[in-house]
């Protein structure tokens, strides 16, 4: 049975009536009614196309290993952070983000204009926002640190996550970009580009946040963004220092807000990287020349992602929660 079935008399009906007659698609012995369906064109243009699901990204996040050795050169330069140990997973709580056309395309202007007015030779800063096929690259703000789980873990880690998340009680909303920001790894090996974010409406970041380090603390994990960390980044958003630059002293505990750890001045979106350090007086000036076409953008946050190896689990945020004290006090 062909895929399309037309009518012997369809070419001629329409010419003489100017109607379209319903046609039936069959799919697998199924049939389905459908409407202006033509020989030649179907009169559909790729902008009428519906999007691709969400969950379809998640079935080619990642590369497939051409090694089973840790090999720098077949990832730019890069150095992994922990080495690949057989029966241990790489793991990553993360919210994700395709930014629009428009925005890619002013990201990829503002990399490149950097790239030409500031940057030079090895130091020249490599893309995160397309593969090197071109293709488009999800961006993300992380909301813990790469874990290594062993197998009997993975499961557990995930339903441990989603009961803290559920827990939260956080509904899907808007972060703001508020402006440029550079940020070391863990390694002090790179130097990352990253779009800083303004804190959002109810402290939903902060609150993500929680619900990650819980999950981490229950297996014995690092968690992510602790107090020197915080007051590192404070010390990067005065403009006075790099991550990794010593913070000032502090005597008061960490703030808090809505009874939750407030660590909205480590949050980012990393667009860009380059290899070792980058000096404070180069930092200040492209966050003070280049922010300004950036700070307009938005992220709409409607699930967060649990990447443990290739396996990608996506838990969306319920609209419609009923509150029942939230974390507030636990």
């Amino acid at each position: 049975m062909p895929l399309v079935n037309y009518s012997d008399s369809e070419d001629s009906a329409h010419e003489e009536t100017g109607r379209n007659e319903v046609e039936e698609i069959h799919v697998i012995g199924k049939s389905f009614p459908g409407k202006n369906l033509k020989r030649k064109s179907s009169g559909i243009s790729t902008s009428d196309l519906p999007p691709l699901p969400d969950a379809f990204h998640d079935l080619y996040a990642s590369n497939a290993r051409v090694s089973t050795q840790d090999d720098p050169a077949l990832h730019g330069g890069r150095q992994r952070g922990t080495p690949h140990v057989d029966g241990q997973w790489p793991s990553h709580i993360y919210v994700e983000w395709y930014p629009t056309s428009a925005e890619s395309t002013k990201l990829a202007t503002l990399i490149n204009k950097l790239n030409d007015e500031v940057f030079d030779g090895d130091a020249k800063l490599q893309s995160l926002l397309q593969s090197e096929l071109g293709a488009e690259l999800p961006l993300h703000i992380s909301l813990s640190r790469s874990l290594m789980l062993l197998t009997d873990e993975r499961q557990p880690f995930v339903d441990t996550f989603k009961h803290f998340l559920d827990k939260s009680t956080v509904r899907p909303f808007e972060v703001h970009v508020s402006g440029l920001q550079w940020v070391m790894n863990y390694e002090k090996t790179r130097c990352f580009l990253v779009l800083q974010l303004a804190r959002p409406v109810e402290n939903t970041l902060n609150t993500l946040l929680w619900a990650s380090n819980e999950t981490a603390k229950a297996f014995d994990k690092p968690t992510v963004y602790v107090k020197a960390e915080i007051e590192s980044a404070e010390v990067r958003q005065r403009g006075k220092g790099l991550r990794g630059s010593r913070p000032r002293e502090r005597s008061g505990a960490v703030s808090r807000v809505n009874g939750v750890q407030d660590c909205t001045p480590c949050f980012h979106v990393s667009i860009a990287w380059s290899h070792g350090p980058l000096s404070n007086d180069v930092a200040a000036d492209i966050r003070s020349t280049y922010s300004a076409d950036i700070k307009e953008f938005s992220i709409s946050v409607k699930a967060v992602k649990v990447k443990i190896g290739n396996a990608i689990t996506s838990l969306p945020l319920s609209a419609n929660v009923i509150e029942t004290g939230g974390i507030i006090g636990v």
